[in-house]
């Protein structure tokens, strides 16, 4: 078996192509005015979430999750130590740091950029985790445990594939989706868990009939993409996230774009500053149909942002000008000469 092919078989295998948690609020504060103890009500400041979190600390790591979905990597990384500081006894603050590490790797490789330092840090980061989530596991044994335990060995595996680790890519995710499985058999009801599941169905799912038999995979796509929107219509830590992956896979792997649309429509206006969800806004529209509302409001919030000066990174191909130029001709077809007209006064 070739390199490449067990490359490609490890990546459908391991547990989260993304950070496994987080649905924070828009906008997200900065670092210097995260909410602390000392502004929070003392009856809140008090008070666990099911998660063992205080507010101050479940607001600091919302505020990363949301910093590295808009590439403020430094930023996210100093959030995401806070709270471990504030709260060293909490094991989801070291994932939340695992998954914003895995997120700078990912980028950093896009990049062409060294990844020795990120790695590093992101190997002390899961052994920190270790510990605490042995001690959740020790003190409640219930479903949160196996949760943080396959997040940790998702998110192990995807930075192993960046390492070319590929053995242990796939033997980490096939771990990772035995102990969501076991989180969920503590407790049903734990809908975080059915992104992780999902992704292990869904990927599993499009590997070739023969690689699956070989690598004892019982793959799902339609299974999968149904257990990833279970966790995005649920209230939980996961439910963003899930609604991020399922933009990406509905517009570019197993295209349903009409389906895909709330989504897309969230991951831009969400998180604008990322060009990964711009290029998705781009890829919608054109998959919609240009002569669609909601198309067109894809290409020009993303046209306003390109004339207000942002630009992705060098490394990145991406350039709405040829579709805002395809709409004032889809207008004119249409004999919509107010469309037209708008369309072209939008034009630079």
């Amino acid at each position: 078996m070739s390199k490449r092919l067990f490359g490609a078989i490890s990546l459908c295998a391991f547990l989260a192509a993304a950070p496994a948690f987080g649905d924070g609020p828009d906008p997200s504060p900065s670092v210097s005015n995260v909410p602390t103890s000392s502004t929070i009500p003392a009856t809140a400041a008090g008070s666990l979430d099911p998660d063992g979190l205080r507010p101050e600390t479940s607001a600091i790591l919302d505020a990363c999750f949301d910093d590295y979905n808009r590439l403020r990597f430094d930023r996210a990384e100093a959030e995401a130590r806070h709270a471990m500081a504030l709260q060293p006894e909490s094991p989801l603050a070291p994932l939340y740091l695992q998954a914003e590490l895995a997120a700078q790797i990912q980028e950093a490789s896009l990049a062409g950029a060294s990844l020795d330092g990120a790695l590093e840090r992101f190997d002390a980061a899961a052994r920190a985790s270790e510990p605490l989530i042995a001690a959740w596991e020790g003190g409640r044994h219930d479903g949160r445990a196996q949760l943080y335990l396959g997040t940790s060995l998702g998110t192990r595996a995807l930075v192993d594939l960046y390492r070319h680790r590929l053995l242990a890519a796939y033997q980490e995710g096939r771990s990772a989706n035995a102990a969501l499985l076991l989180a969920q058999k503590r407790d049903p009801a734990l809908r975080a868990a059915d992104l992780g599941l999902g992704q292990f169905l869904y990927y599993s799912g499009r590997l070739q009939g023969i690689l699956r038999l070989f690598l004892s995979l019982q793959g799902d796509i339609a299974g999968g993409i149904r257990r990833i929107e279970a966790c995005g219509s649920d209230s939980n830590r996961c439910s963003c996230l899930a609604r991020l992956v399922l933009a990406r896979i509905l517009t570019e792997e197993e295209p349903d774009f009409q389906r895909a649309l709330p989504y897309v429509q969230e991951a831009q206006s969400r998180y604008p500053e990322n060009w990964a969800y711009e290029r998705l806004a781009l890829e919608e529209a054109k998959g919609l149909g240009l002569d669609k509302p909601a198309a067109q409001s894809l290409v020009l919030a993303l046209a306003a942002r390109w004339d207000a000066g942002w630009r992705p990174p060098a490394y990145v191909r991406l350039d709405p000008e040829p579709l805002r130029r395809d709409m004032v001709r889809v207008c004119g077809r249409a004999h919509d000469p107010a469309g037209e007209h708008r369309q072209l006064a939008a034009l630079p």
